[in-house]
């Protein structure tokens, strides 16, 4: 059902689901009207109602009902601890939401502000924007909770001040987490929202911290603000209606802070003040800090927290970062990990600053020197002298430099001997070819000349001749002087048919061309038919029988062949013919004579192995030898058919060759003339294809193979054996042309390793000192890495010569890197010329010592490069004007009245004097005076806790957003 309210004389009707609060908010929004009559005032008016009755609006409330109240924790709750657990909830809950909804508040605030002024000026009633908080709240209305309005007095101030304190801590933690990127940052934000968060995140960057329990602290305050607020402030005011309200709901939170934030300073600083009297009454220096060298008692606790404050003020970088390299630093020289490094005496230790690497301290360092430059000089001195005896350790004047030069030489003995052997090996292998090549020619040494070849022939002809076709000649010859048709009666038709045809011819038979007598006795054998008695037609032989004895016929044969030659020889063609027609009807009659069968057979056999035709030159030969006749020794006559030239007649051309092969086939003589055929042929190759030096020339030993080749071919066990000579010459002199190119080739390739020899490491070592080669590989004027490597492949494992080699490096590295001022007992080492030889030849070097050699001459370079640092950086003068303070402007006046000269003077002298008067400061400066030596209590200053005075005590923006935000809240109430 709805809900009747009876509000200034006037019913008003609301939602059964209206809340209280929601109904005082509707009738808070009512114009007031003059009251008819007095309403009645409630019987037992609580603070509510009291708040309304002032503002002349009517309070509704249930009835109150009596109820028994737990304990609690607030002085007014009403409902235990729950209750006050459930407000501080709710307050912390309106915060966030606050918090969240924040942004969309200011927005609606402005909007507000320019609205309300639009309707003062100019009378319009334009409604005002409801902020997103208010939405907010209405929405979760619906929600169990405790109703602000209904809370009690205490209740209402916990829940404003846990509301207010969540907005600033919420928002400073969310506005911290920023600080750190906007400190970093080196340009602002590019949105108009960027840069107004990096406005509102400054504050957090020195000290987030404590910046933000400030701010919890205000927050906390602004929430006891807010609440007087809501307590005393009307909400409609007698003069100014609602404009004191809003007032006050912008002022309150900025004033709450305040006062909060001014408790919180004082009671710090009651508690800094106490602490610090008990510091100095009964505290002394910590145990890194030395005595004072005065009095011999411990500093002040003030006195070192002075030394921090300055030592730290100094530093540019961050003081906890720079305390850890220090003693890093100090600690890698003290106590080196690296093996072969040694450790680094305190008394040879960088300086602090020059430790740390910071500029800051390098120039307060600077400062220091210029005031104790005795103690400054004698440690940088120290750590020079350290410095310099690392790299002149390097040295080692007992190693034999020479053993370089002899190690050079012994490797181009080594290289050149390798090359040498191998010309040997090239030498024995072409005298080896080459003594088998002679040993191939030597059997034909004796055979090259005519007399061999000639003995040669004379043996075939021996052969051939006498031992093959004067048997075989003398066989036929006797066959037929013995056959059994010499005793018969051939007929001899045929043969006087053929003496007819010969006298027909002009020339006829002359004198001398047959035998007369057996012309004669042939005649008188020749049959004479006449007629008897005559004219009686009766023939009647008066002549021969017409037949002949065979052994006429055959001792005829004899003499036709000379006739029928001297017949060609004289040029009568046509007796020639006729006497050759005469033979073959004499043979011809004679091969018909059964008698003669077994001659004729062998005659045949005889024919064809030494006549088969005329022309062919066994038949030449044999007829040659049986026209030359016997001497009167009964030797044959060979004055025609010589024996030494038999050879060159059957071995001038294929056909003669076989001819021979044929008549010596099957001759008990045949194995007698093929050794003597061989050695006629190897004697012939023998003078065609030697060598002076008695080898065998392969080019023309093939030329006379491929000359006699078809001739070979008649004799193929001859030609085998020539064919294996020729092919062993071939080879032999292929094998010789490679040996010697090979052995040319070694010669060759001797004078290419004494030329690279020459120009490599081992000649450079050779002509040069190591010294000299070191300086040049050092300055880079070899390919360095090349060079190194080839020398260090040219001194191998020999530990002597590697050892000179190390120490004529060391030598050059010591002369380049060292100066001529003393430092201890050797040079000093230039960190500039260190530096450069490592930047240039560290991998070098790298290869030249051993890892803890290198890690010894790194150190070296380490220790000095604390100097360079300070060489980076720009010294600075003396603090002493900063520590006296002068005013500027009584300078000025001194200056004014004395003048600059007289003036200047006058301020120097009194800057001396304070100078000399005792201070607080001086028991500091000792301190600071001692960090710089002493590694350890430099990094306890810096690490030492202070107040960091730069620190923002609250965030003043903060505290202003948060008054923006609740007056924007409130400005939707009108």
């Amino acid at each position: 059902m709805p809900q009747i309210i009876d509000f200034e004389g006037q019913q008003h009707e609301f939602p059964d689901d209206f809340t209280p609060a929601d109904i005082q908010r509707a009738l808070a929004s009512v114009p007031p009207q003059a009251a008819a009559q007095p309403a009645p005032a409630p019987a037992t008016p609580g603070l509510g109602a009291q708040n309304a009755a002032q503002s002349g609006r009517l309070y509704v409330t249930p009835e109150p009902q009596p109820v028994e109240r737990p304990a609690s924790l607030l002085p007014s709750s009403v409902g235990g601890a729950v209750r006050d657990f459930t407000v501080g909830a709710q307050g912390v809950g309106k915060g966030l939401t606050d918090i969240v909804t924040g942004p969309f508040d200011l927005a609606a605030g402005a909007q507000n502000l320019i609205t309300g002024g639009i309707n003062k000026v100019f009378g319009t009633n334009i409604a005002p924007a409801i902020p997103a908080s208010k939405l907010v709240e209405k929405a979760t209305s619906v929600l169990p909770g405790i109703d602000p309005a209904t809370m009690s007095r205490s209740e209402k101030l916990a829940y404003d001040v846990n509301r207010f304190g969540t907005q600033a801590v919420g928002t400073g933690a969310m506005l911290a987490a920023r600080a750190p990127s906007v400190a970093a940052a080196n340009t602002r934000a590019d949105t108009a929202g960027g840069r107004v968060l990096d406005h509102l995140s400054r504050p957090y960057a020195e000290a987030p911290a404590r910046t933000l329990v400030g701010d919890t602290i205000g927050g906390m305050g602004s929430g006891v603000a807010v609440n007087a607020v809501d307590n005393y402030v009307p909400e409609h005011a007698v003069v100014g209606d609602t404009i004191p309200k809003q007032i006050a709901n912008f002022i309150a939170p900025l004033a709450g802070a305040v006062g909060a934030n001014t408790v919180q300073g004082t009671v710090e600083g009651l508690a800094g003040a106490i602490r610090n009297i008990a510091a100095r009454s009964f505290g002394s220096a910590p145990a890194p800090i030395p005595l004072n060298p005065n009095t011999k008692a411990p500093y002040s606790i003030a006195d070192v927290d002075r030394a921090a404050a300055k030592i730290q003020g100094a530093a540019s970088g961050a003081p906890r970062a720079l305390a850890q390299d220090i003693r890093e630093n100090a600690a890698a020289l003290a106590r080196p990990a690296e093996e072969g490094a040694s450790p680094l005496q305190s008394s040879a230790m960088p300086t602090s600053g020059l430790l740390s690497r910071d500029p800051g301290l390098i120039a307060a360092e600077q400062g220091a020197r210029l005031k104790s430059a005795p103690d400054f000089i004698k440690r940088d001195q120290n750590v020079k002298s350290a410095a310099a005896e690392r790299v002149e350790a390097m040295r080692d004047p007992e190693a034999d430099l020479g053993s370089v030069m002899r190690r050079a030489a012994q490797a181009r003995d080594e290289r050149v001997s390798a090359a040498e052997n191998e010309i040997l090996q090239r030498e024995e292998a072409h005298r080896s070819v080459d003594r088998i090549r002679a040993d191939q020619g030597q059997p034909f040494g004796a055979l090259g000349n005519s007399e061999v070849k000639a003995n040669a022939s004379r043996r075939l002809d021996e052969a051939l001749v006498d031992r093959t076709y004067i048997p075989a000649r003398a066989e036929k010859n006797r066959l037929f002087d013995h056959a059994r048709g010499r005793a018969d009666e051939l007929p001899a038709d045929t043969i006087f048919s053929a003496i007819d045809r010969i006298r027909g011819n002009a020339n006829g038979l002359a004198p001398g061309v047959l035998p007369e007598d057996f012309i004669r006795r042939l005649n008188a054998l020749r049959p004479h038919m006449v007629e008897q008695p005559p004219e009686s037609g009766q023939m009647v032989n008066v002549g021969g029988p017409g037949t002949a004895l065979g052994a006429d016929l055959a001792d005829l044969r004899k003499f036709i062949g000379p006739a029928q030659e001297r017949a060609q020889a004289s040029g009568n063609f046509d007796l020639a013919d006729n006497l050759g027609r005469l033979r073959s009807a004499i043979n011809r009659t004679i091969e018909e004579a059964p008698g003669y069968s077994e001659a004729n057979a062998n005659y045949q056999r005889f024919a064809e192995r030494f006549r088969p035709e005329r022309r062919d030159e066994m038949a030449r030969f044999t007829r040659e030898l049986d026209r030359g006749g016997q001497n009167v020794d009964g030797q044959l006559n060979r004055g025609g058919t010589p024996p030494s030239a038999t050879g060159d007649r059957f071995l001038a051309s294929p056909e003669k060759a076989a001819s021979l092969t044929r008549a010596l086939e099957g001759a008990p003589a045949a194995p007698d003339a093929h050794a003597a055929l061989r050695d006629y042929l190897r004697s012939d190759f023998a003078r065609s294809a030697l060598n002076a030096d008695g080898s065998v020339n392969s080019i023309r030993a093939n030329a006379w193979a491929r000359t006699y080749s078809d001739i070979l071919a008649q004799f193929p066990a001859v030609r085998t054996e020539f064919e294996d000579i020729v092919a062993t010459a071939r080879r032999g002199e292929q094998l010789s042309a490679q040996t010697k190119a090979d052995l040319e080739a070694a010669r060759v390739n001797r004078k290419a390793t004494e030329a690279e020899i020459d120009r490599s490491a081992v000649g450079t070592l050779l002509r040069e000192d190591p010294r000299d080669v070191a300086k040049k590989l050092l300055g880079n004027k070899y390919g360095a890495d090349a060079k190194l490597k080839e020398i260090q492949d040219v001194i191998g494992k020999d530990e002597q010569a590697a050892r000179g080699w190390k120490a004529a490096a060391s030598e050059v590295l010591a002369d380049k890197v060292q100066g001529t001022r003393q430092v201890g007992d050797t040079l000093e080492v230039h960190f500039a010329r260190l530096a450069k030889e490592f930047k240039d030849n560290e991998q070098i070097l790298a290869r030249v010592y051993s890892p803890e050699e290198m890690n010894n001459l790194r150190q070296a370079h380490k220790i000095l490069s604390y100097f360079k640092e300070a060489e980076k950086r720009a010294t600075v003068g003396s603090d002493t004007a900063e520590k006296m303070g002068i005013p500027g402007w009584a300078q000025l006046a001194v200056r004014h009245f004395k003048g600059d000269l007289a003036g200047g003077g006058l301020i120097k002298r009194f800057k001396l004097m304070l100078e000399l008067l005792p201070n607080s400061r001086e028991s500091a400066d000792q301190i600071v005076q001692a960090a710089w030596f002493n590694p350890d209590i430099a990094a306890f200053l810096l690490e030492r806790p202070l107040k960091n005075r730069n620190a923002t005590f609250n965030s003043v923006p903060l505290r202003r957003l948060i008054a923006a935000a609740n007056a924007s809240r409130e400005s939707g109430d009108e």
